[in-house]
């Protein structure tokens, strides 16, 4: 009798190339980890006019109050807890939990804006795997830059309720690619707690679910379902912070009370009493906030201003002319033929896809990165408008304010980028503009003392 021989068991081969797309993204996150500890580290805590840790005094101010009482203050302006406590409550009751916890260091509870800024690398990430499952290069490069962004690290190296607000709008983008409607009104239930900007992504839930529905065949009433259910649902969790500010100060969103309380900061009328133009209103307002969106720092000298300090202009003038490049490469890759986001103008570093993570459900790949990038372009006009209705009253040129739309300017920029360059380039110039958004972040500390 012949002996059967045994089945060969056939195991994925592993490669160096295999670990090397595995690890990458890892070592990108500790990196950024690294780097919001030692911002951390070597940025003064507790200053109100550091530009690169916003408000912090009056935010960490806010926390100790919860840390104590757990309770929430009434908002008394510039008295009682302080001028931050208008602000919804999630981020304060979850950082009281690390004041105990780190004794009351100050130092300490920023790691809770640290958690949530590696939080959004990582989301972008993901966000990028799902859309373009055979370009982790491109994942890698959008990541990257939200990762070494200097300003966003030193967003996360503060105290305040930016980094959570940042993180639950990235949750809400990525969940439109891997969550259903239920947790998608929980998410956006949790950001409506976090910061009043949250109400944008009301629509911009709805927005997506309906796209999704209308693209998968779904139809349009099972779209209007989904958004009704996830809408209701955020609002079910978040509208009793609007139904309590309507009983304490008949004001629900706190806008009659914003104005009135911070009637003396600075105005956008007030630079057109001392005679400036609007367009040169428009156009200090425009250059302060690109220029902070990269960083802007505070120093003990003028803290007690508020006013910014920048980079040396030859940086931000290379950023100009690297974002406008990046913006024509977007634009390229958008006039590409419709089937050139799944095998044609988007493919590997060696010319054949690679697919390391599932695609997306219920529709094709290219008709899962036109929604998402018509819902994402849309969450960045919301952001872009709630933006200049406020600083056509106050004069707030902070690039900070465009961080809920982060991930979506991180992908939008890889994908120009991407487009940009000679395909045998395409793996060089990734990585290249990777160790220079990293230099960037490592050059911005010498400024944090």
């Amino acid at each position: 009798m012949s002996r059967r021989r045994p089945r060969e068991i056939h195991r994925p081969s592993w490669t160096v190339a295999d670990a090397f797309w595995r690890s990458a993204p890892l070592l990108i996150l500790g990196l950024h980890g690294v780097l919001a500890l030692l911002y951390n580290w070597a940025t003064p805590f507790g200053n109100n006019g550091y530009a690169n840790t916003p408000d912090e005094g009056a935010h960490f101010q806010y926390v100790a109050y919860v840390a104590r009482a757990w309770r929430l203050p009434r908002f008394e302006g510039y008295a009682g807890v302080g001028y931050e406590a208008h602000q919804p409550p999630l981020y304060y009751f979850l950082a009281a939990l690390l004041y105990h916890l780190t004794g009351g260091e100050g130092k300490g509870v920023r790691l809770l804006s640290t958690l949530a800024s590696a939080g959004v690398v990582w989301l972008t990430w993901l966000t990028l795997r799902r859309l373009l499952p055979h370009r982790p290069e491109v994942a890698l490069v959008g990541m990257g830059f939200v990762a070494f962004l200097p300003m966003h690290l030193a967003i996360g190296s503060a105290v305040g309720n930016d980094a959570l607000t940042n993180l639950l709008f990235a949750s809400v983008l990525y969940g439109l690619l891997a969550m259903g409607s239920v947790g998608l009104g929980v998410l956006v239930g949790l950001a409506l707690l976090t910061k009043a900007t949250a109400i944008l992504l009301l629509p911009v839930v709805a927005m997506g679910l309906l796209l999704k529905a209308q693209r998968s065949g779904a139809g349009w009433r099972a779209g209007v379902r989904q958004a009704g259910i996830a809408c209701g649902i955020a609002l079910l969790i978040g509208s009793w912070w609007f139904l309590r500010n309507a009983l304490l100060y008949d004001d629900p969103l706190l806008q009659k009370t914003f104005l009135n309380v911070f009637a003396g900061t600075a105005k956008a009328e007030d630079f057109l009493k001392l005679g400036m133009s609007r367009a040169e209103y428009a156009r200090l307002v425009a250059d302060w906030t690109f220029r902070s969106f990269w960083f802007a720092y505070g120093t003990p000298r003028t803290a007690h201003t508020g006013v910014p300090n920048f980079l040396p202009d030859r940086i931000y003038l290379v950023l100009a002319i690297w974002q406008l490049m990046v913006l024509v490469g977007f634009v390229r890759i958008l006039r590409e033929r419709s089937g050139s986001f799944s095998t044609g103008g988007i493919t590997s570093g060696r010319g054949e896809p690679k697919s390391v993570s599932p695609g997306l459900q219920g529709e094709t790949q290219e008709e899962g990165l036109q929604n998402w990038l018509w819902t994402a372009l849309f969450t960045f006009l919301l952001v872009l408008v709630s933006f200049v209705l406020f600083v056509r009253i106050f004069f707030q040129a902070q690039g900070r304010y465009f961080y809920p739309a982060l991930v979506p300017i991180a992908v939008f920029n890889a994908l120009g980028w991407d487009g940009l360059l000679p395909p045998r380039w395409r793996l060089v110039g990734h990585f290249a503009l990777l160790l220079f958004w990293l230099l960037l972040s490592i050059g911005c500390m010498r400024y944090l003392g």
